[in-house]
């Protein structure tokens, strides 16, 4: 009997020397609510509402569990535009999710600055986590968010790292993240992770990014960097990414990297198996995974109450008349053609900065507005991102190079797949004010032909204005790179590119708009092509 009852205790004893702790984490939430689309209102398996179901399910299977996000969480949707520019009064939508669930730290992501640094600390002081970006500082080089939290699980010190993508100044407005600088991330871990690690007496480290995968031989201040950083930095047990919108399940030198996509289309999940050895936990191993909602996947009502009066004030706002649309507007023809919705966004474009040219990314090839009564919510759906406009000044070279870079989003004419799958939709522009065609049977950079202006060749050395995203003019779409510009803009504009549009429609009772068939293709694309099944 004695036997046995000493068995007993040394069995105990070992159970109580072993944990397994859980990291649950999303990214680029982008204020994604619902378990829908929020321009066509379909149902969709993504959102907040469907996400914080996996959550309750994950905790529910072990208690030990640990809530993260990487970032771009206050900003994508309209509920997001209604709160931080009408209605600062109603709780910031994520932020109340995520304080009810009970998040631990979230990284600061680069579009948490579109709306100025008043919203983003606003944001900062009602959540009840800290934010966290360990590789943003101010002028005097000091942290401009806490660099790291620890948490205890189980028993078992967990320091969780943030780091926010270096590229902010390519992409956000000046004027958002005044004073403040972005250092390279591994360069930064590699001072801090065993600085914190010992001054936290922590056991896990784990590190949180806004920042994709990378590469494993990318550069200082690469705009995506977590294979570099698991390549480079040793005493890492995790790392969570973000920024990419990618599905990422993988590891390198033994470390879990994961990304949970975007709008909560998945949740990443980290489990981690430790073993006590004197004062410390060391982990025994980790495996990493991706869960899905699914139709069956319910949606959460405590999510539903903290959002429905910011909700119901989105709801108002989208729906809100704007006017009776006398022409069809589909974007399926834009990559192909000149089309009316096309040259909608042309004339805002010039009207706003005087240019002489306009350049515009294609639309979403699934939107289409039928002649008719038309509401916010149908013409938001065009610009959903908050962009400005810029006015540039380019030369006609630059102009032709332009168009050249827009032109490898098509594949040879007699392919049988119409685009490069490699350039997306929005990354494919066209240019208004000019004539122009693109033959599909030359090769990538020597593809636009005829171009002319105002009836007459473009000279290489002439110089025009071009109206742009201010999204293009930060390198999205790599097209200043492309032509080579590193200048100023003559102007950008204090309204969104969204709310220009919107002006522009609220003030016609009536509108009709017509393609000006500037540009075409060569062979011209015909639409039973683009039709086909699986195009």
């Amino acid at each position: 009997m004695r036997h046995w009852f000493w068995i007993l205790l040394i069995t105990l004893g070992l159970q109580a020397q072993e944990a397994r702790i859980q990291i649950l984490g999303t990214t680029d939430m982008h204020g994604h609510v619902l378990a829908e689309d929020t321009y066509s209102l379909q149902p969709a398996n993504l959102g907040w509402a469907k996400i914080a179901t996996l959550i309750h399910r994950q905790q529910a299977e072990n208690p030990n569990t640990i809530l993260v996000d990487c970032g771009d969480t206050i900003q994508g949707e309209p509920i997001n535009y209604v709160h931080n520019v009408l209605r600062r009064d109603l709780p910031e939508p994520s932020i109340a999710i995520m304080n009810a669930l009970g998040y631990a730290a979230m990284v600061v992501g680069n579009h948490e600055y579109n709306f100025g640094m008043e919203v983003l600390r606003s944001a900062e002081k009602e959540a009840k986590f800290p934010f966290l970006s360990a590789n943003t500082v101010d002028a005097k080089g000091r942290g401009a968010f806490q660099a790291s939290a620890l948490v205890t699980v189980a028993g078992v010190r967990v320091l969780l790292l943030g780091f926010t993508t270096p590229a902010i100044p390519r992409m956000e407005e000046p004027e958002n993240y005044a004073g403040l600088r972005f250092r390279d991330i591994v360069a930064t871990a590699k001072t801090l992770v065993p600085q914190l690690k010992a001054q936290e007496k922590a056991d896990v480290v784990v590190a949180l990014l806004h920042s994709g995968l990378g590469a494993v031989d990318g550069r200082e201040g690469d705009e995506n960097e977590a294979l570099r950083l698991a390549d480079q930095v040793p005493g890492l047990d995790a790392i969570f990414t973000g920024h990419t919108h990618q599905a990422i399940q993988t590891e390198h030198k033994g470390v879990p990297i994961l990304q949970a996509q975007a709008y909560g289309q998945a949740l990443a999940v980290v489990n981690l198996d430790l073993q006590k050895e004197g004062d410390h936990w060391r982990v025994l191993s980790s495996q990493g995974r991706l869960l899905r909602p699914d139709t069956d996947t319910p949606v959460d009502a405590e999510v539903l109450r903290l959002t429905a009066d910011l909700r119901a004030a989105t709801n108002r706002y989208l729906d809100t008349p704007v006017t009776n649309l006398l022409t069809d507007l589909d974007a399926r023809w834009t990559r192909m053609e000149d089309t009316p919705l096309a040259q909608l966004l042309h004339q805002v474009q010039r009207q706003a900065t005087g240019a002489q040219l306009s350049a515009v990314a294609c639309s979403d090839p699934r939107i289409f507005i039928p002649k008719g009564p038309t509401s916010v919510r149908q013409f938001y759906a065009l610009l959903p991102f908050d962009n400005r406009l810029a006015r540039i000044r380019i030369t006609g070279d630059q102009l032709r190079r332009y168009l050249e870079h827009a032109a490898r989003a098509y594949n040879f004419s007699w392919q049988p797949e119409l685009f490069n799958r490699e350039v997306p939709f929005y990354d494919v522009d066209t240019v208004d004010g000019v004539t122009y065609a693109l033959d599909l049977g030359k090769p990538v950079g020597s593809r636009v032909v005829g171009l002319s202006y105002q009836g007459r060749p473009v000279r290489p050395e002439e110089s025009f204005t071009l109206a742009l995203s201010t999204y293009r003019l930060r390198g999205g779409g790599g097209y200043m790179a492309a032509i080579g510009f590193t200048g100023q803009p003559e102007l950008v504009t204090r309204a969104l590119q969204r709310n220009l549009l919107l002006a522009y429609v609220l003030a016609r009772p009536t509108l009709t708009v017509a393609a000006v068939n500037n540009w075409r293709t060569i062979p011209y694309l015909d639409r039973e092509r683009l039709l086909a099944p699986g195009k």
